[in-house]
């Protein structure tokens, strides 16, 4: 007999394949409570001001209405009657955000007495986490934007290592060849759950029926014929815990946060015996100051994810650019991307800081330096966002050193403001504009150097 080796995994970890676990819960998604707050507001997404529902969405769940959801996709739309399917646990940040404020917890310092303008607050705080959205520049009501900013602080502050203790596993039994199923609700308090389906990809199961008592335990499963790497998974009415999520099953994938724990019907599986993980390449494409990372795994156990880190080369100061999550344990391949933008010019090294779900780590590093070289023409980007408040960025690309100046005008003519006035090195550069002093209206900056110039118009709206 062999020794087992478990690695869990509740549900599948959200990452760019968007895998799904079988026999999982499904959404059906409601019109919002009945008292709603709408807001029209700048969707950086779309680049065109929106007026939309912010706050608790409900949805049905197997069958059970009024389950509470929050957007974590600002970028994607959702409607009711969409479908949806469990997917996974959220981005740290995020799940502190879930687990931190309304509705999973009702009292706490700052909360807003109004209950609707709290869960605004804690929607745009995502909105920020996720997608980048400047709450500053583009929450309307004042009350809401000074909550939403003290939110995403805080998730910025506390929530990076946020993790969740799964509710729904497979362990290994005191025999080599056992196994029995635990389910706990978030709290870790054991839960009897019935009638857990279980099915395993090569040889057989002592049983493919079990339930799990008050204790939290099933009675042992015994495996027989099976290979190293073989696939278990149970399926039962299990606590689904606050940060799991649900994604769109059409092309457009939205994805819907669980801020309050609830029953549903849930897949958990475990592979038979160890596999490690295996990384098989790991490489970099540059597009101007845009640098695409691409990397595969043959094989993965217990991975949470990788951070993904950045540092000049001949440095061995690491910063930390992006994460991406992991495919928990699974021996089919698995591709990743992420993108590192707005990369100044120069020569960097990238790698990967993959970590599983006991928080052990080890380091994949790049075996070649990536070079972000100088554009070859003179350019003069659209700031973004556009329309701005108060606060925006110009971009400007410099095919060889000189002197730059970087004006803006109001529509008479007059200049305003100076951005830059000095010599620049060849290459991509980044400029913020704040127009806090300046009134509403369409403004024009203009970039000179090397005896070139351009303008372009921008438009303020407070």
């Amino acid at each position: 007999m062999k020794k087992l080796f478990f690695f869990i995994i509740a549900l599948f970890i959200l990452s760019v394949q968007y895998s799904y676990s079988q026999g999982t819960s499904r959404l059906y998604f409601q019109n919002p409570p009945a008292t709603t707050l709408t807001y029209t507001f700048f969707d950086p997404c779309t680049g065109a001001n929106v007026n939309a529902y912010v706050g608790l969405l409900q949805g049905t769940v197997d069958g059970t209405p009024n389950r509470l959801f929050y957007c974590v996709d600002l970028c994607t739309d959702v409607a009711p009657g969409d479908t949806l399917q469990d997917s996974a646990y959220l981005e740290p940040k995020i799940l502190y955000i879930l687990n931190t404020f309304y509705p999973k917890v009702n009292n706490y310092p700052g909360r807003l007495a109004n209950e609707y303008q709290e869960a605004a607050a804690i929607q745009f705080a995502l909105w920020n986490i996720a997608d980048d959205f400047d709450i500053s520049a583009f929450v309307p009501d004042a009350t809401v934007k000074a909550r939403a900013l003290v939110i995403a602080d805080s998730a910025n502050l506390h929530g990076a290592g946020y993790v969740l203790d799964a509710t729904f596993t497979l362990e290994p039994g005191i025999n080599p060849d056992d196994f029995y199923v635990k389910t706990q609700d978030e709290n870790g308090n054991p839960v009897a759950v019935d009638s857990i389906m279980l099915t395993i990809s090569e040889g057989t199961l002592s049983t493919y029926m079990t339930s799990t008592d008050v204790t939290g335990n099933s009675p042992d499963i015994t495996v027989s014929g099976a290979s190293n790497g073989a696939t278990i998974t149970a399926t039962g009415y299990v606590p689904l815990p606050s940060g799991s999520s649900y994604i769109g099953l059409t092309v457009r994938r939205q994805v819907l946060g669980v801020p309050v724990s609830f029953r549903a019907r849930t897949t958990t599986e475990t592979t038979w015996g160890a596999l490690p993980v295996e990384l098989n390449s790991f490489n970099a494409t540059v597009n101007q100051r845009e640098v695409l990372l691409t990397w595969k795994t043959l094989t993965e156990t217990n991975n949470q994810g990788f951070d993904i880190e950045r540092t000049v080369s001949g440095s061995e100061a690491w910063e930390k650019v992006g994460y991406i999550g992991g495919s928990g344990t699974t021996n089919t391949p698995k591709l990743y991307l992420y993108t590192d933008r707005k990369v100044s010019t120069g020569t960097y090294n990238y790698r990967l800081k993959q970590i599983d779900f006991n928080g052990n780590y080890e380091y994949h590093y790049m075996s070649a330096d990536v070079n972000v070289g100088t554009p070859d023409k003179f350019n003069l980007s659209q700031n973004y966002p556009n329309p701005f408040n108060p606060s925006t960025t110009i971009n400007f690309d410099m095919p060889a050193d000189g002197f730059v100046s970087l004006k803006v005008y109001n529509t008479s003519g007059k200049e305003v403001a100076t951005l830059v006035n000095e010599t620049r090195t060849a290459g991509y550069h980044t400029v913020n504009f704040n127009a806090a002093s300046l009134s509403s209206g369409v403004y024009y900056y203009r970039l000179e150097a090397n005896g070139v110039s351009k303008v372009m118009k921008m438009a303020l709206i407070k």
